[in-house]
């Protein structure tokens, strides 16, 4: 692993208010809500109080992991002797906007789970919290490597703390496999389409089909799938070439000739075009799904608390490759950590309390023991004791093919790379769903993103990326 180195316009505010309003009043269509929040008096906005009580929110984006945080928040809010009442808010559809919207009308929470979009979109810009402003000596040594130059601690400043990282897998049916004689889950994307394709043509009479992922979001789809394999196979991060300096889209045609493949009607279950996540898995409860890709800290939770399945039927194995060949890491991407709002009236008590709560020996033990996340601290890897279930599935847990990659240009600033058009994850879209042309495609894809890195550079608001010697098995 590495070595701990390395406005939007107000025209985007009117087109996400309907839906980021949707989500702050707690509208079922616009992401669920939860917790002890009482969604019709300024819920998002910092520093309220209720009756004598000072009122600390908390938005977050995942729900496998929500019913431990609100047993917590309970238990904190019944013992805690300063007064304070925790508000803990979940948003899953439409987290990114509502904060968007909230940071423009100066109602964002006081505490946020970490998105790496919304942390990397507004940390140049004064939003969050230094957190060495208020950690003791104590606080400071038992994180100390957790602190990543260039990630999360950037000019001296620490704005959060990861706890648990995660990566992806691939997640599969083990008794759907047995049923088509497939003896091992698949290495190679040539594998993982044929396998795909038994499935489908030999039980798709019963509903059960060989593939599927949550195709209404690409980003969120290929974030999880597609970024890693070309990590792994090429040791290019989003499209960017660390080597060169440059963005290089020319080596992602032969997997998405397989994607191509893999979201046809031959393999993939229908509607994958406008799939979301947990209707998916879901599916996969079901026994529907032979396989699909997700993350390693989200899928155990998942299928005990919110999906109940019997775990003796599913596993996880390594994300296929379009060669087999590896010539990088994929990434680990940092999960369990919160983001505290600069601007709140109560930073030191928001501090406070995400001290007390998410940083406690005891939080942070039950939190990998009950596979929320996978620990990336030693001390409490040590002192955890896993089940079965997540003992048994050995690639849940970090193995020698992860990393901590560097942030691409558009991750560390993405003012800095304003790019016209569609992203890649949409260009992307119109190749495995709109047969447009691979390589003129990718062509362009590389110009338009090359063109906007190069102009933030030139504008004084980027910079350079460039690592000379670059090794992407050691990155």
């Amino acid at each position: 692993m590495m070595k701990r180195k390395k406005f939007l316009s107000l025209v985007l505010a009117v087109m996400i208010a309907i839906t980021a309003l949707a989500g702050c009043s707690g509208a079922k269509d616009g992401g669920d809500t939860t917790g002890t929040s009482n969604n019709d008096s300024n819920a998002g906005t910092s520093g309220n109080t209720e009756g004598e009580k000072t009122v600390i929110t908390i938005w977050s984006k995942d729900r496998h992991d929500a019913k431990y945080i609100q047993e917590k928040i309970d238990a904190y809010n019944e013992s805690n002797t300063d007064n304070v009442k925790v508000d803990y808010q979940l948003y899953t559809d439409n987290f990114q906007q509502a904060v968007d919207l909230a940071v423009l009308s100066d109602e964002l929470p006081d505490i946020l789970k970490l998105q790496d979009q919304v942390y990397n979109q507004y940390v140049n810009q004064g939003q969050w919290l230094d957190l060495y402003e208020y950690m003791d000596a104590d606080m400071k040594e038992y994180f100390k490597d957790e602190v990543y130059s260039g990630i999360n601690e950037i000019d001296g400043k620490l704005y959060y703390i990861p706890t648990c990282g995660t990566t992806g897998r691939l997640i599969y049916n083990k008794e759907i496999f047995a049923r088509v004689g497939i003896e091992n889950p698949p290495a190679t994307m040539a594998e993982m389409v044929e396998d795909a394709k038994l499935i489908t043509s030999t039980l798709s009479g019963e509903g059960i089909y060989g593939y599927a992922q949550h195709m209404k979001s690409a980003s969120s789809a290929l974030e999880r799938s597609l970024d890693l394999q070309m990590e792994r196979e090429t040791g290019i991060k989003k499209g960017f070439d660390f080597k060169k300096g440059e963005y290089d889209f020319s080596g992602y045609e032969e997997l998405l000739g397989y994607w191509t493949e893999l979201l046809s009607e031959d393999c993939a279950f229908p509607g994958c075009e406008s799939l979301d996540i947990d209707p998916l898995r879901t599916q996969f409860a079901n026994g529907k799904i032979g396989m699909y890709i997700s993350w390693t800290h989200s899928e155990p939770g998942v299928y005990r608390d919110q999906f109940p399945m019997d775990s003796e039927k599913w596993d996880a194995a390594p994300i296929p490759t379009a060669s087999g060949v590896e010539a990088g890491k994929q990434n680990i991407t940092f999960t369990s950590a919160y983001l505290i709002n600069a601007q709140s009236k109560n930073t030191e008590l928001a501090f406070k309390v995400y001290k007390e709560i998410f940083t406690s020996e005891d939080f942070l033990v039950g939190y990998h023991e009950g596979g929320y996340g996978v620990s990336i601290i030693p001390d409490i890897v040590a002192k955890a004791k896993l089940n079965d279930e997540i003992r048994d599935k050995k690639w849940l847990q970090m193995q020698d093919i992860d990393d901590v990659l560097p942030l691409t240009p558009q991750e560390a600033n993405g003012q800095a790379v304003i790019v016209e058009g569609e992203d890649y994850y949409k260009t992307f879209e119109t190749i495995y769903y709109g047969n447009a042309d691979m390589t003129s495609t990718l062509q362009d894809l590389a110009e338009r993103y090359n063109k906007a890195y190069k102009q933030g550079i030139e504008d004084g608001i980027g910079k350079e990326f460039k690592i000379e010697n670059y090794d992407p098995m050691n990155p």
